[in-house]
């Protein structure tokens, strides 16, 4: 069985009405493996940010996890690292502008985006990354108005993912950015397949 979640906010999800912390994510998602009688063990595939909800889960709940496939997903200490990062200032103010106008509409007062420090607190603060078998799937084309260097940070963090267990392997796409399950998606398949 495959279930696709998206999270509150997310494509035809409701809008959030509390702050999307790791936390309320991974339990809005054990709610919904109850409703729909989806028993553990479980294989997470998670994209992007959902990486570190992916990486929450299996550290608090690793008895329900068997693996996970992380595509292009972002590492925790990712964050912390891009945050320090300074890019272009006519991208800082376009992201800063488009980030104000948002809000105005109160569209992200509760998001994930908003709630970042407080999943990064919840994933520092649980048990240990489990031993269990990751594939670490990863596009190698910098997308347009990336800046070099934040995009430098990204593949490295990449590597890192490798780290987070023992049995852990690497897919690389090279005709994929941030998207490789659209651009690629039989390397998606096989990362899944292998992992399973």
């Amino acid at each position: 069985r495959v279930l696709l979640f998206n999270r509150l906010g997310v494509g035809s999800s409701a809008k959030a009405t509390t702050g999307q912390s790791g936390k309320v994510v991974i339990d809005e998602m054990e709610k919904l493996f109850l409703e729909l009688d989806i028993t553990p063990p479980y294989f997470l595939v998670a994209h992007s940010l959902g990486g570190v909800f992916a990486n929450l889960y299996a550290c608090t709940r690793p008895q329900n996890i068997s693996g996970i496939i992380f595509v292009d997903s972002t590492h925790p200490l990712e964050i912390i690292k891009q945050k320090k990062f300074k890019s272009p200032l006519l991208l800082q103010l376009i992201n800063d502008g488009v980030k104000n106008i948002e809000k105005l509409f109160d569209k992200y007062k509760f998001s994930e985006d908003e709630c970042i420090n407080e999943t990064l607190a919840q994933i520092q603060n649980s048990n240990s990354f489990p031993d269990i078998p990751i594939a670490i799937v990863s596009g190698t084309k910098k997308m347009p108005f990336v800046p070099e260097e934040s995009f430098d940070i990204h593949l490295s963090y990449q590597k890192m993912l490798l780290e987070l267990s023992n049995y852990s392997a690497r897919y690389l796409c090279e005709k994929s950015g941030h998207f490789p399950q659209i651009t690629e998606p039989e390397i998606v398949v096989k990362a899944i397949k292998d992992i399973v």
